[in-house]
């Protein structure tokens, strides 16, 4: 018999040659005629339950024509390619293997236990052949294959993992350049769902018989266990199912051939049903790999699915479609895992096809492991950071992960996408993975990297936490199940202990220097959230030209452990902000590794202390929390380094960088650096006062001259800290004659809230730091002191107050205090601000409401001098006499002396300007007067008799020139 099936075959062969040349001669376009299949049960009906094993029938026809009175097919297939439906998969290992040696030995035979199935075979020229389809070894690439040997002719078919047309996983099972040269017009092919049962063993082949199919009423049992090789999807879904064919020709390889079915040869739609009796009985096991709080961690994922696949008799368990994992509150992203990391873009890990994933080695996040009864070795692979598609972090594509599992052995590649959503206002995730393919996976293990850069940070807060599942299955079954693990706290925690570290680089008196401020805060604290920072006094910055300019450099550490995240950043120097006159801006782009999270921008309103003009800085609540990522704040580090920004003060007295940081948790500590200039003897002290009584009228005894107070100073000397001038005895204070006077309450408040009546003045200083002067009115307030034995108020002489205000509406307030001492009437401006001042003008009103007057004297008649003293912040003094000028009084001639060769004039009403003598008898003679008020000028005579002598007075400034004669 086998010589006679031999013999048959080679004339077959010879047949088939003889036609397809005959039929090649004149080809006509190949194309699927048909395309059809069904699923039964071992008695040949009709099977839709979900998990099932039943036998898979398809069957497809090309396309003949009628050439030279007989039918011809219009070509030879070369390439098959059949995408079962997604769900539709197997298990070869519990069948028998026929070994190579046997299948390419025509004298050996392979067992009826190997055999899986039927292939026919047609050809309008010959009659049908049936073969025994047999499992060979697994090639390189497949995850199984199937295979006749007709006539020493090998037709094998593999089955194959891939990604179908229609971007879904699913058994591919190919036939790839098909040795064959039959010209075919149907093949038909049937896998046993259960190759050993006993309704396939009319079609087993059995010993003494190759290849071919036996006759009707032949049975060949099979010796093996009964074990199921094939598993219907164990979904059931509303529509049918669908099966797709790809084929192509030797003639034409170019020409792609596609059809699909869905409905089996009797019409019916291929479906599958019956989900609701598949068990669905998963674990979870999630736990991360630091029990330690607020600390660095990995994450351990452990999916357990039983798939009972091999009972020939039983279902399957329903595969896992969807997994939803949420974490505890407080186990959230960690900023740090962004250094070195990179993203892999969905291009580069090619979602949806079957290439090879090419990610950076940077973008692994850990490893992955799957395993599936149907295969022998697991499937091994790394989880993936993607590309970030979003900036909102609840929609799950912003922080995106992806599985890229494979075996190279078995060809089997599988990425799958993953979405982290993430509550932009706590931080807390929700990991999931939807449609996952149908596949029989029983176990999946997910392994994200420990350590300082681990992707994740455990809780801050003590105790249990509960991790919660939720796994659905292609059935539709959904199990809830949780995980639960300890934060374990060997201390206290939630305590707040935040570091600071404050100081100019270099503090020398009066020079720019960068201003560096480090604050840090230790593991396991409360997050800082809140920063005032006191500066000590004459510590100030240069505001005049670098107004909305970047003064600085900002550095965040965002992470705890020893890799938090370094996000650099700028400061920028901007006008009013709320109640502050000026503010800082701090801009630092969230842009850690791969991922871009905005810009995060925190406000400090610049308040200055209206008596001190020291500068606090008040922040706005820091972030806790950036798009879902909490910031876990570690370190901040600014440095306004603007060359000729900050300026160091010009006392070296012993002060402090007082700064309160306050927590989430409401905590709140002070912590204080001590700063102190140095070199402050090294800066000069010579400020320069001008004096000026004013008001036609009002020089003689009783009356109200005007007052203007000049003070200069050039640039690079120490600040003033106080002024203390002694007027003539010509003058003293008479505050009945002020229009009114403000209380002591009202005066002595920061910004006074003095009444108009009380204004005897007005006072402008310009600053080398501000764009703009400082000014405002000058008020005349009640003033008190303490008895220091009874306690009792005691009214003294009222007082001077300017509330000045400038640029942006800053404020400083200036106080002047009136004594007698030795008769004379002394004002002083105690505790000046250490700032740097280069003019300041001070106005006093006279006439009605002047509160300055003449005592027993007429002012013009001699010259008044005014005693200065200075005191610098740096301790020195600058001590002088003043000549108080006074352009009011009329130019005189108060006497006249001739002598034998010169002319001596005593002239009144003089100030700082020209005086020149002119006249008959005598020489013109010219003096510079920088100070009196009466001067003695002596000009030579010349022939003759002196007569009448004129005097004129050029005053330095805008006043007019004036004469004199005697």
């Amino acid at each position: 018999m086998i010589t006679a099936v031999r013999t048959i075959g080679r004339s077959v062969v010879l047949s088939i040659v003889f036609l397809f040349v005959v039929s090649a001669s004149a080809q006509a376009a190949f194309h699927i005629t048909s395309f059809g299949g069904s699923a039964t049960d071992p008695a040949g009906d009709r099977s839709s339950q979900a998990g099932a094993h039943p036998d898979v029938r398809t069957r497809f026809t090309l396309s003949t024509r009628n050439e030279n009175g007989g039918e011809r097919t219009d070509g030879s297939l070369r390439n098959a390619d059949v995408e079962l439906p997604p769900g539709l998969t197997g298990d070869p290992t519990k069948t028998d293997v026929c070994e190579n040696d046997e299948f390419y030995n025509e004298s050996v035979m392979c067992s009826a236990e190997s055999q899986v199935g039927v292939l026919t075979l047609r050809n309008p020229s010959i009659n049908p052949v049936t073969l025994a389809i047999y499992r060979r070894p697994t090639p390189l690439g497949s995850v199984a294959q199937f295979a006749t040997n007709f006539n020493g002719v090998i037709v094998a078919l593999d089955a194959k993992v891939r990604v179908g047309s229609d971007g879904q996983y699913r058994v591919v099972i190919s036939s790839i350049d098909t040795a064959i040269s039959i010209p075919l017009s149907e093949i038909d092919v049937v896998l046993w769902g259960v190759p050993a049962d006993p309704s396939n063993d009319d079609q087993r082949v059995g010993a003494g018989l190759f290849g071919n199919v036996p006759g009707p009423g032949s049975s060949t049992p099979s010796n093996a266990q009964r074990a199921a090789l094939i598993l219907a999807p164990t979904s059931c879904p509303a529509q049918a199912l669908s099966t797709t064919l790809i084929a192509t020709a030797w003639e034409e390889p170019n020409s792609v051939q596609t059809a699909s079915f869905d409905h089996d040869f009797e019409g019916f739609p291929i479906r599958t049903e019956g989900c609701g009796r598949l068990a669905f009985t998963p674990t979870v096991q999630i736990t991360p790999d630091s029990r330690t709080p607020d600390a660095p961690t990995g994450l351990r994922v452990k999916i357990h699915n039983p798939q009972n696949v091999g009972n020939p008799d039983g279902l399957a368990n329903a595969q896992l479609r969807d997994v939803t994992v949420q974490m505890p509150e407080g186990l959230t992203i960690n900023p740090g895992s962004a250094n070195g990391l990179q993203a892999c873009s969905d291009q580069q890990l090619g979602l949806g096809g079957n290439g090879a994933a090419d990610c950076p080695e940077a973008s692994k996040l850990g490893t992955v492991t799957a395993r599936s009864p149907v295969l022998e070795e697991p499937i091994e692979g790394n989880i993936y950071l993607r590309s970030q598609a979003s900036d909102n972090p609840e929609s799950g594509e912003m922080f995106r992960i992806a599985l890229v599992l494979k075996n190279d052995d078995r060809g089997v590649l599988v990425k799958l996408p993953g979405a982290l959503r993430v509550s932009e206002s706590t931080g807390r995730i929700t990991a999931s993975f939807k449609d996952n393919p149908q596949l029989p996976v029983e176990d999946i293990a997910l392994d994200f990297k420990s350590g300082a850069r681990g992707p994740l940070v455990t809780p801050a807060e003590c105790g249990s936490k509960s991790i919660a599942a939720n796994l659905v299955s292609w059935a539709g079954q959904n199990v809830d199940l949780t995980n639960d693990f300890g934060v374990d706290c060997t201390s206290g925690l939630g305590g707040f202990a935040p570091g600071l570290k404050a100081g100019t680089v270099s503090p020398t008196a009066g020079a720019f220097s960068p201003l560096s401020v480090n604050i840090t805060k230790p593991d396991g604290n409360a997050a800082v959230n809140g920063l005032r920072m006191d500066l000590p006094t004459g510590l100030l910055a240069k505001l005049k030209g670098n107004l909305n300019t970047q003064v600085g450099t900002v550095t965040a550490f965002a992470g705890p452990g020893s890799s938090p995240y370094a996000l650099p950043g700028q400061v920028y120097l901007e006008g009013q902000y709320g109640d502050a006159p000026f503010s800082l801006r701090v801009v630092v782009p969230a842009k850690a590794g791969p991922f871009d999270l905005g810009d995060v921008v925190v406000r400090q309103k610049i308040y200055v202390d209206p008596i001190t003009a020291q500068v606090t800085v008040v922040s706005d609540p820091l972030p806790t929390i950036v798009k879902g990522v909490p910031v876990r704040l570690q370190r901040l580090d600014v440095n306004i380094d603007k060359a000729g920004f900050i300026i160091n003060p010009t006392s070296c007295a012993a002060k402090t960088i007082t700064a309160t940081l306050s927590s989430v948790a409401g905590q709140s500590v002070p912590i204080t650096n001590r700063f102190q200039a140095t070199d402050c003897a090294d800066l000069e002290l010579e400020p320069k006062l001008d004096l000026t009584l004013s008001g036609k009228g009002q020089t003689t005894d009783g009356k109200h001259p005007a007052v203007t107070a000049s003070l200069t100073q050039k640039a690079g000397q120490a600040n003033l800290k106080k002024v203390r001038v002694a007027l003539p005895l010509a003058l003293a204070l008479d505050p009945d004659n002020a229009n009114g006077l403000c209380e002591f309450a009202d005066g002595s408040k920061a910004t006074p809230t003095c009444p108009k009546n009380s204004i005897i003045g007005t006072a402008t200083a310009i600053s080398p730091i501000l764009d703009e002067p400082v000014s405002g009115p000058v008020y005349f307030v009640k003033n008190i002191r303490k008895d220091p034995k009874s306690g009792r108020d005691i009214k003294t002489l009222p007082k001077l107050v300017l509330p000045l205000v400038g640029q942006n509406g800053v404020k400083l307030t200036l106080t002047g205090t009136s004594d007698v001492e030795d008769d004379h009437l002394v004002t002083t401006f105690d505790n000046i601000p250490d700032a740097p001042v280069s003019s300041f003008k001070l106005n006093i009103i006279g006439g009605k409401g002047g509160i300055l007057t003449v005592s027993g004297a007429d002012i013009c008649k001699a010259t008044q001098i005014a005693n200065q003293q200075v005191d610098g912040q740096n301790n020195k003094q600058a001590d002088a006499d003043v000549y108080i000028q006074t352009p009011s009084c009329p130019t005189k001639v108060l006497s006249k002396k001739v002598g034998k060769t010169s002319v001596t004039l005593k002239v009144g009403g003089l100030g700082a300007g020209k005086v020149t003598v002119t006249g008959k008898g005598i020489r013109k003679t010219t003096k510079t007067i920088t100070k009196s008020t009466v001067a003695t000028i002596t000009a030579k005579r010349t022939k003759g008799k002196p007569g009448k002598v004129t005097v004129s007075f050029d005053p330095a400034g805008p006043a007019k020139a004036r004469k004199a004669t005697k």
